[in-house]
Order: structure tokens, then sequence, then C-alpha cells
């Protein structure tokens, strides 16, 4: 058995804490690179399907395992459009129910997001939803003030300058408690907050309480969905049982 694994995130640290822990031989890949330390071969970069295909081959690989994020729609569709016929796990986090509640939208899009916004005059917007997403948003806040949470680190920084976004506007920082939620969005005063349907290791539900208690709005774009061809689990005890 030989497996390649996708993370960067919780979930890919538990796939590797597994594999190390059971000495099975694996290739860690990550598309920016990273501090690794687990016991596997260390591989970064994007991947296209053609690399794919033929790093799979040359390796011998027997799995593949993406442990990487909901939103890596790219990764996601790259993985399962493989011609090669071998296993492919999706290890994903969990996901709580939707919120049913006048003031929780979930949209398919940003495009549909934007047109929400507009829809209901928002005039600020505090955007939780990662550096990738400035330029999505672009039209929006270049016409309304808008702060963004981002990770503070320069690659980051250098995505938010090269979208134009203001420099001051950015907030750094991961997914907080309920109660740091509440105090950031008490500081900004914003009509809206913008976020990802990112599970519970994103801590969602912390921020739609902290918008509720506050009775603001708050959009979440819908996480994508996953190609049948991924066998998809949860549970660190379902990977070993499918694996062994």
């Amino acid at each position: 058995m030989r497996i390649l694994v996708f993370g960067g995130t919780t979930e890919g640290k538990q796939v590797a804490k597994i594999l190390d822990e059971l000495e099975y031989p694996y290739y860690y890949s990550t598309k920016t690179k990273i501090e690794y330390k687990g016991k596997g071969i260390y591989v970064y970069g994007a991947m296209t399907m053609s690399f794919l295909e033929n790093f799979c081959i040359q390796k011998k690989i027997t799995h593949i395992i993406n442990a990487s994020h909901p939103f890596a729609v790219e990764l996601h569709k790259t993985v399962s459009d493989i011609s090669i016929v071998i296993p492919l796990i999706r290890f994903q986090r969990k996901f709580s129910p939707r919120v049913i509640d006048p003031k929780v939208f979930y949209v398919d899009s940003f495009e549909e997001a934007i047109q929400h916004f507009n829809k209901n005059k928002y005039s600020s917007l505090v955007a939780l939803s990662g550096v990738q997403t400035i330029v999505k948003l672009k039209s929006y806040w270049k016409n309304h003030p808008t702060w963004f949470r981002i990770l503070d680190r320069d690659s980051s920084r250098a995505i938010a300058t090269e979208a134009g976004f203001p420099i001051a506007n950015l907030l750094f920082g991961y997914p907080q408690s309920k109660e740091e939620e509440i105090s950031l969005f008490t500081k900004l005063s914003p009509d809206a907050v913008f976020t990802k349907e990112s599970g519970s290791n994103g801590r969602l539900e912390e921020k739609i309480e902290a918008a509720l208690f506050l009775e603001i709005p708050i959009v979440i774009l819908k996480r994508p969905k996953i190609s049948n061809r991924y066998i998809c689990i949860q549970t660190e005890e379902e990977l070993i049982k499918e694996l062994q």
C-alpha cells in the first residue's frame, strides 16, 4: 500500500498521524509549502491532472486521501477526474445542520452573495471567508467599507495587495470564540457578515451565534458538492477500517 494525502488542514494532520501510527508509506502534498513533521514524504505545489496521474503511476500510489479544505474546489475536481482506477477517499470535517433563521442566508456562489448584498443595501461588510475571496468580492468592496480577516503571513498580504484591497481594512487571525467574534462585530458594527460553510473546524457555529446575538445578518457560501467517486469518511475509526 502506498498512499497520497492532500492535506494542509486539521484533517490532513489527523490523516498523517493515523498513517504514521499504522506505519503505512505515504506522500503528503500541499499546494503551498508548509512546515511538515510527519513520517511521510512531503511534496508541495499545485498538481494538474496529467501531473497527478503520472505521479500516481511513477510512485505506485494505491490510494488517494483528499483531506484538503472543503472549498479547494479545483483540487477536488482534479482528483475525482483522474482516469486511474484507485480508491479515492474524502476525509472531511463534520458539518452541523444549516440554521433556519430570518437573519441567516445561504448562497450558492459569490455572484449570488453580491446580489444579496446589493439587494438588501448592506453599506458595510465583515468578510470571514479568507484571503482568496478578496478578488471574488471586489465589485462590492470597491464601493463599500469592507473588512477581511486573513492569516497573518506574507503570502496572504501579497494576495490582498495584488487585488488592491486597502491594507488598513485587513484583520489578522484565525476563527475565534463566540465572545471574541461578538467583540469584533461590535467594534466594527457592519451591516452584514459574510463567511463560508466551513464546518466545525472553521468555527462556523460561533460566527453564526455571534451575528445572531447582535442581530446582524450573516450570509454563508454553501460548501461545494463532492463527486460520488469519493468514499466519504468523517472519523478516524472509519478511515482505519477502510484502509485495513
